[in-house]
Parts: C-alpha cells; sequence; structure tokens
C-alpha cells in the first residue's frame, strides 16, 4: 500500500507536470530529513513517473566534521539505493568576498551552480529539490518583511526555468518527519539550522510559532495557500506584462531602451512599474538585481517630469525623460587598460589598480591549516606552480579550472555564474604563473593549484590593505 505523503507528492508532481516518462532526474541531497524523504519517495515512484535518478551533493566545507559527516551519509544512503552520486567539495567561505554578500547568499549561488554544472555534465534534464510547504511559508514571511512586492511574495516556484522542480513544496514538514519514522529513513541534522544569527531560522524558530499560538493555529498552511494563490496571479501578470511590452518600447538595442512615454501612460500604473522594471531587468542581463520600491517609483514618476530630467539608478543605469521618449540606459565605461605585476614569493606586492597588496611567503605544509582560508587568504602548492607568477586583470579568453568544479571553464562564464556585476569584472586581480589563472583573488583557487596530501611547501597569499 503506497503511503499517503507518497500520493501526495506523485499529484504534485503531476499537477505542475514536474516529470515526464524518459526524464533523468538529478536530486539534490544535503542529508537533511527533507531531501533524504525526497530522494527515498522519488526511488520509490520512478517506475510509476518512468525516469531515472542521479544524486548529487555538495560539501560547503563550513561546519567541519559535521561537513564530511554529511558527505558520507550522502555517499552511503546513494550506494544502499543503487544510485551514483556526484559528491564535490567547494569552500564556500573562500569565496564569499564581495561587499554586501552573505554567507549563506553565496553559499545557495554556488550550490546552484553546481547543480546546473552537475545536470549538464549528467545529462540530466531536471533537477529536484527538497523545499517544502514550511520552506514556503517562511519564505513568503521573509520578503514580507523585506518589502518585496507582489513578485517576491509569490513564494518558491514548484517548476522554475524548465529545469529545477519541487516535488514537496505542498507536503508540510510533520509529514515529512512522521514518513521519515515510520519508513525508518535515516537522516542527519544540520546544527547551523538551529542558530538564530539567520534571519530564516529566526522566523522558523520564534516567529512562526508565536503566530501559531496566539494568532492562527494553520499559520503555515494559511502562508503557503496565499503563496500559491500569489504565484499563479504573478504568472498571469508576467505574461500580460511580457504582451504589453513590445507596444510601449520605440527602440530597444544592447544597453539602452527607448520607452514611448505616452503609451505606457494608457497602462494602469501597476502596469506601468511592472513594464519599466522588465525594460530594467533585461538591461541588468544575468547579474542579480537590487531594485528596490523607491526605484520603480522614481522611474514612474520621470514619466510625469520636465524634459531632461534624469535619475541614476543601481547596477550602473540612468534613466532620462527625453521629450516623449523616457530612456533607460547602462552608463558607458572605457575599459581599463590591462595590467601586469610581477608577484613577489617572498613580501609584499602592490596592485594600484585593484587597490590593494598581495602578501606572499613559502612555509611548509605542517605550518598551514587550511581551515583558515578565506576570501583573503588562500593556500597553494608551491612546487605545483610554474613560475614567474604575477598579478593582473582578465583577458579575452581567459579559462580557469575553479576549485571542486568538473572541469576547466571560460573565466568570462565563472564570474557570470558568480554574479560578478559587468563594472567590476575587469578590476579583479588574478593571480597566474606562468601557464594558468592560480587564484580569481576573493572569489575561487583553480582546481590544479590546492594543497593536497602530497604537498610540502606552500605559497600563503592574502589581501593586505594598498600600500601597506
Amino acid at each position: 500500500m503506497i503511503a499517503q505523503l507518497a500520493i501526495k507528492v506523485q499529484r504534485t508532481i503531476e499537477k505542475y507536470r514536474m516529470i515526464s516518462p524518459g526524464d533523468k532526474v538529478l536530486v539534490a541531497v544535503s542529508g537533511g530529513v527533507d531531501s533524504s524523504v525526497l530522494l527515498h519517495l522519488l526511488h520509490r515512484l520512478s517506475s510509476r513517473l518512468g525516469c531515472s535518478l542521479q544524486v548529487a551533493h555538495l560539501n560547503h566545507l563550513l561546519r567541519g566534521e559535521e561537513s564530511q559527516r554529511d558527505e558520507q551519509f550522502v555517499r552511503e544512503m546513494a550506494e544502499r539505493l543503487g544510485l551514483e552520486a556526484i559528491i564535490r567539495a567547494v569552500p564556500v567561505r573562500e569565496t564569499a568576498a564581495r561587499p554586501g554578500l552573505s554567507l549563506q547568499v553565496r553559499a545557495r549561488q554556488v550550490r546552484y551552480a553546481f547543480l546546473e554544472e552537475v545536470a549538464r555534465e549528467a545529462g540530466c534534464n531536471r533537477i529536484a529539490l527538497g523545499h517544502t510547504a514550511d520552506d514556503q511559508a517562511e519564505t513568503l514571511l521573509i520578503y514580507l518583511l523585506r518589502g518585496a512586492g507582489r513578485r517576491g511574495l509569490r513564494g518558491i516556484p514548484p517548476l522554475r526555468e524548465g529545469l529545477f522542480v519541487r516535488p514537496l513544496i505542498e507536503a508540510y514538514r510533520s509529514e515529512i518527519e512522521d514518513y521519515a519514522q515510520k519508513e525508518r529513513i535515516p537522516f542527519v541534522t544540520d546544527s547551523s539550522n538551529l542558530k538564530t544569527d539567520y534571519l530564516r531560522n529566526r522566523i522558523r524558530l520564534a516567529l512562526l510559532p508565536h503566530l501559531r499560538s496566539e494568532y492562527n493555529p494553520r499559520i503555515l498552511e494559511t502562508l503557503a495557500t496565499e503563496a500559491s494563490i500569489l504565484a499563479a496571479e504573478e504568472e498571469l501578470l508576467g505574461s500580460l506584462t511580457a504582451s504589453r511590452f513590445p507596444g510601449v518600447v520605440e527602440e530597444e538595442e544592447e544597453g539602452r531602451i527607448a520607452f514611448s512615454i505616452a503609451s505606457l501612460q494608457q497602462e494602469p500604473v501597476a502596469l506601468q512599474r511592472r513594464l519599466l522594471l522588465e525594460g530594467a531587468r533585461r538591461l541588468a542581463g544575468p547579474s542579480s538585481f537590487p531594485w528596490g520600491h523607491r526605484h520603480i517609483f522614481a522611474l514612474v514618476d520621470l514619466l510625469s517630469a520636465p524634459s531632461g530630467s534624469e535619475i541614476d539608478l543601481p547596477q550602473g543605469m540612468v534613466a532620462r525623460r527625453s521629450y516623449g521618449l523616457l530612456l533607460l540606459e547602462k552608463k558607458r565605461e572605457q575599459p581599463p587598460a590591462p595590467w601586469d605585476h610581477p608577484v613577489a614569493v617572498e613580501g609584499v606586492t602592490s596592485l594600484p589598480e585593484a587597490g590593494m597588496g598581495l602578501r606572499a611567503r613559502v612555509v611548509s605544509r605542517e605550518q598551514v591549516r587550511l581551515e583558515e582560508s578565506s576570501p583573503s587568504l588562500a593556500f597553494l602548492d608551491f612546487d605545483r606552480l610554474i613560475p614567474p607568477l604575477s598579478a593582473r586583470n582578465r583577458r579575452p579568453g581567459d579559462r580557469f579550472y575553479p576549485l571542486g568544479a568538473g572541469g576547466e571553464k571560460k573565466l568570462k562564464d565563472f564570474l557570470i555564474e558568480g554574479k560578478v556585476p559587468r563594472s567590476a569584472r575587469d578590476h579583479l586581480p588574478l593571480l597566474v604563473d606562468r601557464e594558468k589563472i592560480l587564484w580569481v583573488v576573493g572569489m575561487r583557487l583553480d582546481q590544479r593549484a590546492r594543497v593536497g596530501d602530497d604537498t610540502r611547501r606552500v605559497l600563503r597569499i592574502e589581501v593586505v590593505p594598498h600600500g601597506r
């Protein structure tokens, strides 16, 4: 007899057309109760769904022995189910250098990039994630507290980009934990989920229990339902925006969109905002999009401002009213001149163009604690380096083998996946030897320069303030 949770998950999969016969599904498994139950349910349903499964696990190297325990747990779970597991380790802390980017956000970006890369390598056309209805409720509250607007309040989509699927999105954690207990499914516990440093944890551990006990015993169901309703309405509004967009645009070219003010003003204000936001998103490309309500309201106000009025916007954009047009464009910057500085393996090298310096010294392997690695401190196997060493900005055709990745890739693609703003890419320092990039400073080491079991000498190199 099939369990109620399995029936519920199968209905969710069918309702949103998440998985079709012949699909190859990459299941992201952390080892926690949600992803462990997800893997067992998909394994149980795979013959009915007509799909094949593969397991992926990313060790973020953030929790010491606990991270190693999780990795081994997932490996053994996959073996018991007769599934192949692709497991990699990425020192996420070393990649969290960008100002304003939290370690949690960076870890999420690295994790999604890893899953997409593994899916491509393994030929998987679906990536299954373990988000639940509880996650949906928590996300809705996070966006509500931050003032995200309707687009944010739609919560977590069950299906995204035709690739990511969330079969547990309509299941509650209590159901999942009951299923794990009844079916004797093992799982591990992430101790960081109990830390109240993070907003999501505070919502789960404090705010939701308070709302449940004092205001609404079914608060999870209420929030999850609201998110589902808003998601459906957002899909409709998104389609409406896409269909109206060509009618309000006079001209669109790379780095510039000219809106017809007369056409925009014929639309309701709510649609004006969405159309302008869509134009900004098209100009922003794949980079992050940190716009708030005030930016969109300022754009709408510009529609009725005098000709020649102008406002600066995030991500190097500017909006200007020019007679009957509202021009939204990216500020054009001249690429910086190439620069290249020899790096001393003992001492400090000044990099004035990058506003920093690099202090290097060679030490024995016994003197190194790899857990001290950070965005500003790297350890490289000195005997694998091919001198001379230098620091420079990027060049056309640069390639890089990111630590923990499956192989070499274009540096440009790595920076795009890392959400590095286009304006910052030409200024980012690269530590190189005669043949390859060794370290994208502040982000990631090259796999070929990593410290291994056979390493004897280590180049310890750290970022220091310019002029020190």
